[in-house]
């Protein structure tokens, strides 16, 4: 009996690693995006991140990886990512949703934390949400560099 639950197991475990595998192979790196990644050190860019629902945690997750788990030696290096999440001061978000409109939550933060050629990175699986394209227009007309990472083609983030 032990035997076949532990090749039950193994089964499972080969499925989800090649569905990994498989979801990973479909991903289009981007070197351009990569770059302006990198470059945002030696030229002292913000890097703030966006999104809602489940793309809100994506945005804090990827703060987290920047902020700590992309930098080298990170204990010692103090040349380090400056990377902010504007989905994790819930009080602050909420404080602009009540005073203006939840559309504004994102934009709001920037106008007071972002400087032209920082830059934005926006995750929306619509790719449609008010909010993110707020925040997309300001930060054009802000100068900053902005990012759309999105689930859907012909949404208003990329053609934006």
């Amino acid at each position: 009996m032990g035997n076949t639950n532990k090749n039950w197991h193994l089964k499972k475990w080969k499925a989800y690693t090649d569905d990994i595998i498989k979801a990973l192979e479909l991903f289009e790196f981007d070197a351009e995006i990569l770059d302006l990644l990198k470059g945002s050190l030696k030229k002292d860019q913000k890097i703030f991140v966006a999104g809602n629902g489940g793309s809100a945690a994506l945005s804090m997750h990827y703060v987290c990886d920047l902020s700590k788990g992309a930098n080298r030696d990170w204990g010692d290096n103090l040349n380090r990512y400056q990377a902010i999440c504007l989905t994790s001061n819930i009080g602050y978000m909420t404080a602009i949703s009540n005073d203006t409109s939840y559309d504004g939550i994102f934009k709001h933060q920037l106008v007071n934390l972002a400087s032209p050629n920082d830059i934005l990175i926006l995750i929306s699986s619509s790719g449609n949400s008010p909010n993110i394209i707020e925040a997309l227009r300001y930060a054009k007309e802000a100068g900053m560099i902005s990012i759309g990472i999105s689930g859907f083609a012909g949404c208003l983030l990329k053609e934006l």
